[in-house]
């Protein structure tokens, strides 16, 4: 079975209630092929947007609802010519999947003498081709993600973790999902730190 089609099973196992949407195109390959063993993902960077509906994590804020961001998960899709992540986890607990093969969302960077991050074997600068990306919408100015987003992120791994064929133990392990800030310093996303985001993955 290809990526993509263990993809979308694991997604939906792991993240129920129809809150999977995808954008048309999702299975094209963009920019080549993954690079990590046995040519699939070896991690899931997370990233957040940067802008939001609200700050507010009351489940009943009115930007906490399902369209409230729409144009920022359509900014994602469409913006450049290759879509800017491969998942956006809304709000809501909605997860939008825009590419099950690799797109630009790493940028520059390196995990050379990062530890754990190391063992991943991401050659420096080349970080879309080994890792998924998730841009989690916040306005990433307070820590602000939603209990809705956080379960739906905790999903989310696993689903990649699966389709991807990681060690059942490592599936959800902090070296299966750093930050942006830790594969590059000139960014800041996500502000929450590793032991925290443990603490959802329980």
């Amino acid at each position: 079975m290809s990526f993509p089609r263990r993809l979308k099973k694991t997604l939906r196992e792991n993240i129920p209630g129809g809150k999977v949407k995808y954008f048309r195109g999702w299975k094209k390959n963009y920019t080549g092929p993954w690079l990590g063993a046995n040519k699939l993902p070896v991690a899931l960077m997370l990233h957040h947007t940067a802008g939001a509906a609200t700050e507010s994590t009351s489940p009943k804020a009115a930007g906490n609802q399902t369209g409230a961001n729409s144009g920022i998960v359509n900014f994602v899709q469409n913006h450049y010519r290759v879509p800017a992540a491969n998942f956006t986890l809304d709000r809501d607990g909605t997860v939008y999947v825009h590419a099950a093969n690799p797109i630009w969302h790493a940028g520059v960077g390196s995990f050379k003498g990062k530890k754990p991050w190391d063992i991943l074997g991401c050659k420096d600068n080349q970080g879309n081709r080994y890792m998924m990306g998730v841009e989690i919408v916040s306005k990433g100015k307070k820590k602000d993600f939603t209990k809705a987003q956080k379960e739906a992120l905790k999903g989310l791994q696993e689903a990649v973790g699966e389709a991807a064929l990681w060690p059942v133990q490592k599936r959800r392990a902090k070296v299966r999902r750093p930050r942006h800030k830790d594969w590059t310093q000139r960014k800041i996303d996500i502000i929450y730190d590793h032991p925290e985001i443990d603490e959802w993955m329980k």
